[in-house]
C-alpha cells in the first residue's frame, strides 16, 4: 500500500516546483500531495492549521518539506514520519538575512512574525519516538544555511543501523541528480522495520 505524502514548500517557493517533480518521480511508491501554503511565512498559525487539516483529511502518512516548508514539518506536533530537506531550523534568525531574488533588497517581514517563529525555535519538546522517525537530507554547497549538526544533535545518530541524516552534493534548492540520492536513503530510513 502506497505512503500519502504531503510537501510543504519553502520560503516564497512553489508547490508544484521542481523538489515536488523530483520527489514525486523517485518515491514511486509514495503518493505525494503538495498544496499552496501562501501565507507560510506571514500567518503562523493558518498555516499549521491548514497542515493539521490536511494530514486528517488526506490520512497522510509522511510529512516531507523543504527549507521553510521543514520547518513547519519539525514543528507539526502529531507523531508522524517526517523529511525534511535543507531545513531552516531557525527562521527569525536565517529570514532576515535573505534578498529578494529579482530586486537584491533585502526581505522584511513583521517583528510579530519573526518573534512567532522565535518562540517555536524549542527542539526540546519533540518526543524520541517523534525524532526517531524524523530523517534530514542536507547539501555541501547550501548558500543559505546548514543545520545538518544541529539537526543531528537533536534527532541524530541512528536507528536500526541506518543514519537519521544524509549529507549531499547540491545547493539549497538541491539539482535532481543529487536529491534523488538523498530521496532513497530516506526511502531506506521509512522502509525500517
Amino acid at each position: 500500500m502506497k505512503k500519502n505524502a504531503l510537501y510543504i514548500h519553502g520560503f516564497m517557493g512553489n508547490p508544484k516546483g521542481g523538489t515536488f517533480e523530483t520527489l514525486q518521480k523517485t518515491l514511486t511508491d509514495w503518493n505525494i500531495h503538495s498544496i499552496p501554503f501562501k501565507h507560510l511565512h506571514t500567518n503562523i498559525k493558518k498555516t499549521q492549521r491548514l497542515i493539521k487539516i490536511y494530514c486528517k483529511v488526506k490520512k497522510i502518512d509522511i510529512l516531507i518539506g523543504a527549507s521553510l516548508g521543514a520547518f513547519y514539518v519539525l514543528q507539526y506536533k502529531g507523531l508522524i514520519d517526517k523529511l525534511v530537506i535543507n531545513p531552516c531550523m531557525y527562521p527569525s534568525i536565517e529570514i532576515p538575512k535573505l534578498k529578494d531574488r529579482t530586486t537584491g533588497e533585502p526581505i522584511i517581514l513583521p517583528q510579530k512574525v519573526l518573534k512567532g517563529f522565535g518562540q517555536m525555535e524549542k527542539y526540546e519538546s519533540i518526543s524520541q519516538e517523534q525524532k526517531l522517525r524524523t530523517f534530514g537530507i542536507f547539501a555541501k554547497d547550501d548558500e543559505l544555511f546548514h543545520f545538518k549538526d544541529s539537526f543531528d544533535k537533536l534527532f541524530g545518530g541512528q536507528n536500526n543501523q541506518i543514519p537519521s541524516s544524509i549529507l549531499i552534493n547540491g545547493h539549497h534548492s538541491i539539482e535532481e541528480e543529487y536529491l534523488k540520492e538523498g530521496l532513497l536513503q530516506a526511502e531506506k530510513f521509512f522502509m525500517r522495520g
